[in-house]
């Protein structure tokens, strides 16, 4: 049957013009042959059938799902979205070990097209997946997500390699990213084929859609075998070391964003961060990620560079929220290129602000190095200084200094609700001193825009007032720290001084209450990552038509009646 509907597609591609439905069963058949092909696949899905009998029946499926190229053209879709008994075949198979680990990442491939048929309308398949609340099925298809991309990390993990030393595998790491990205005949459309871009699909309509899925982000999976499906990259069973989807995914996103310079590979980093910026949003998700008695051992790998050395040491154990804070701060840190890809920085720092706003909210105390952060935020102002000209004419730079300024402001105005020292409040208003000369230059450069009737006059003078609380720390301490100096002789001051300096003058300091610091506009799919979606859905159906195509089943089993 998989033969068929493929010869029957490239048939009326290449020579007629009218829908698939029509050739395949026509018209006036269409409701009951879908009907009756759809119940007794179903049938086979969740009965005492042959492996190989249901992978041809979900292949088959996937190829009639997969036949036209945007996926809402495709007519016979719309009784696939309708039938229930599908889904629930679909559920059931991810809710069983064995036919997890066989067919796990063929159902939420289907599951991806399903939901992402007609988004626009009332979808049956996007309400049944919003509405899953049975603890085995949610967990199913978390194991199912976590498994698959848990081969990815395995394959290309850097410090797996042994033919050669640590240090030569990650000056490599770039190139095997970068290689899974493949362009079409064409050269346009570059293939996502290897990236496990189907499972990010689910794992993304899982946590957009369904509340209840997010109880299952920190479950250890038991799976330890990789499935046995779509994913064409295994050639030998791997032992995959326990782990839960979240740190799998974590680790994943490290591995992906190394490589953003084309196309694909900025598409796959942007669809990583909206899975955290949903996470990130969620309540019950960010209590997980910051419970301090649930650590975990997260590793991120990141690009050597000349300012620093790569440890190959695992990472030790700490709340979620700090290796995806940590996550953040290295994307910040290592694409700040002429080409800036800020709509991923809007995104990175957006995750960061939903974070703190849920740390303030609930007084959560995270012991994580913050210096690191406020070094990034202030890295990141200092390049967006330093290359006004140039990205000016890209996109509002204001926008984006205006989103760290306001998280430099939260922490100031209430720091002392989630720090977990005054010690590291000290440390914030240090590193604020220290990196004086950039917030000058800021202001400087807001203050010309703003007093200027261009493009970018509004967000400016958003900028210049969010800047307030700032100038005046920089103000009131800068004439102490230069009075200490003088009186103590000394020319160079060690930090130790310039915080005690600091501490010493609290009390005179007059700040403002500026408001609206820990709000944030809540994801919206609808309508600025409608076109995203669908060009992501398109290249996931090709990558899966081909994959499809490719692939041979084995049928022994029938053929020598063995069980």
């Amino acid at each position: 049957m998989t033969s068929v509907v493929d010869g029957v597609v490239k048939l009326i591609k290449a020579e007629f013009g009218y829908d698939l439905l029509d050739a395949l069963m026509g018209f006036e058949n269409a409701e009951k042959v879908t009907t009756n092909l759809l119940t007794h696949s179903s049938t086979i899905l969740t009965g005492e059938y042959p492996g190989c009998v249901k992978q041809a029946v979900i292949y088959a499926l996937l190829m009639i799902m997969t036949a036209t190229e945007i996926v809402s053209k495709n007519r016979i879709m719309e009784y696939f979205v309708n039938s229930s008994t599908l889904l629930e075949s679909l559920f059931w198979l991810l809710s069983q070990t064995e036919t997890r680990l066989e067919f796990g990442y063929d159902c939420l491939i289907m599951l991806a097209l399903l939901v992402n048929f007609e988004k626009d309308r009332p979808n049956a398949c996007a309400v049944r997946l919003s509405l899953v609340d049975d603890h085995v099925t949610l967990n199913g298809y978390s194991q199912a997500i976590t498994t698959g991309l848990s081969e990815f990390c395995v394959e290309h993990n850097p410090l797996l390699d042994n033919s050669s030393g640590w240090l030569h595998s990650f000056s490599t790491m770039v190139g095997s990213i970068g290689s899974i990205f493949v362009a079409d005949e064409n050269g346009k459309n570059e293939s996502l084929s290897g990236t496990k871009v189907g499972l990010l699909m689910a794992f993304y309509e899982a946590v957009h859609l369904n509340r209840n899925f997010m109880t299952t982000l920190a479950n250890t999976k038991t799976d330890t075998s990789p499935s046995n499906s779509l994913s064409q990259n295994i050639t030998s069973p791997l032992q995959l070391p326990p782990s839960n989807l979240l740190v799998t995914f974590l680790e994943y996103s490290s591995l992906v964003m190394q490589d953003i310079k084309t196309e694909s590979g900025s598409n796959l980093t942007k669809l990583c961060f909206i899975v955290l910026s949903c996470i990130a949003e969620d309540q019950y998700a960010n209590a997980l990620m910051s419970d301090p008695h649930l650590v975990f051992r997260v590793q991120l790998h990141r690009v050597p560079m000349r300012h620093r050395k790569i440890s190959p040491d695992l990472a030790k154990p700490a709340p979620l929220v700090c290796s995806l804070i940590d996550l953040n701060v290295e994307f910040l840190m290592t694409h700040l290129t002429k080409r800036l890809p800020h709509e991923i920085y809007m995104q990175s720092i957006g995750i960061i602000h939903r974070v703190l706003c849920y740390q303030k909210k609930s007084r959560t105390r995270v012991n994580f190095d913050w210096k690191q952060l406020w070094t990034a935020f202030f890295t990141v102002l200092k390049f967006l200084c330093s290359n006004e000209v140039s990205l000016l004419k890209k996109f509002d730079i204001f926008s984006m200094a205006l989103q760290i300024v306001n998280m430099v402001n939260l922490f100031v105005t209430f720091g002392d609700t989630f720090l977990v020292t005054p010690a590291a409040y000290d440390e914030l208003y240090y590193e604020i001193i220290r990196w004086q000369q950039v917030f000058d230059n800021l202001w400087s450069l807001t203050a010309r825009h703003a007093s200027s009737s261009g493009d970018y006059q509004p967000t400016a003078a958003k900028l210049s007032f969010s800047l307030t609380n700032i100038r005046g720390i920089l103000t009131h301490f800068s004439p102490k720290i230069e009075e200490y100096l003088s009186s103590q002789s000394i020319s160079t001051p060690s930090e130790e001084q310039i915080i005690e300096v600091v501490r010493q003058n609290y009390e005179s300091l007059t700040l403002k209450i500026l408001d609206n610091l820990d709000q944030y506009d809540r994801y919206s799919e609808v309508p600025k990552y409608s076109s995203f979606f669908t060009s992501i859905v398109r290249v996931m159906v090709k990558d899966t038509r081909q994959i499809i195509t490719n692939k041979q089943i084995d049928f022994t089993t029938i053929l020598t009646g063995g069980e």
